[in-house]
Parts: C-alpha cells; sequence; structure tokens
C-alpha cells in the first residue's frame, strides 16, 4: 500500500520546489504532493493531518514533513529525475 508502484517523470516545465511546498504548507500538508503528482500519497497526507489536528493537535508535525517532502521531491523533478508515487524525501 505504502511502497511505489510507478515513477513520477520531469514535465516541461518543471514543477516548481516553492509552489509545492506552500501548497502543502498552506492546505493541510498534502496538496503539494498531488501538485507533483502523488495524488494517493497526498490523499493520505491530507486525511492523516486532519484526523492528528482535529484529535492531538499534533497535525502540525506532519503538516511541516509535508511540506518539506513536497519541496524536495519538487526540487529533484526539477533536477531531471523521476519519483515514484508514494516516494519520501528521505529515501535514495
Amino acid at each position: 500500500m505504502f511502497s511505489s508502484t510507478m515513477q513520477i517523470q520531469p514535465s516541461d516545465p518543471p514543477k516548481n520546489p516553492i509552489v509545492a511546498a506552500v501548497l502543502s504548507f498552506l492546505l493541510l500538508g498534502g496538496v503539494g504532493q498531488i501538485y507533483l503528482g502523488q495524488q494517493k500519497k497526498g490523499i493520505i497526507l491530507i486525511i492523516a493531518t486532519l484526523v492528528l489536528y482535529c484529535f492531538f493537535g499534533i497535525g502540525v508535525i506532519l503538516n511541516i514533513l509535508g511540506t518539506i517532502d513536497a519541496y524536495m521531491l519538487a526540487d529533484k523533478l526539477q533536477k531531471g529525475q523521476p519519483i515514484g508515487d508514494m516516494e519520501w524525501f528521505w529515501e535514495k
């Protein structure tokens, strides 16, 4: 469920890391991933962030991780490297 099953190729024009990070930061940590083409991962992040905000108030941590993830993966795409549909920034 959480392993990558497909590769997302760099686009032309390339995805902007700042746009991806701002979308993730302002819109629940997963919209930046959806912008990058990681739809399943983005939806999971949005739901998890909402649940953690509502029940534990610690969704901000997941929101920040989503923002960092969106920026780092958009940067990777911008440099011409493909990413997995469920890849995280700490993976190779």
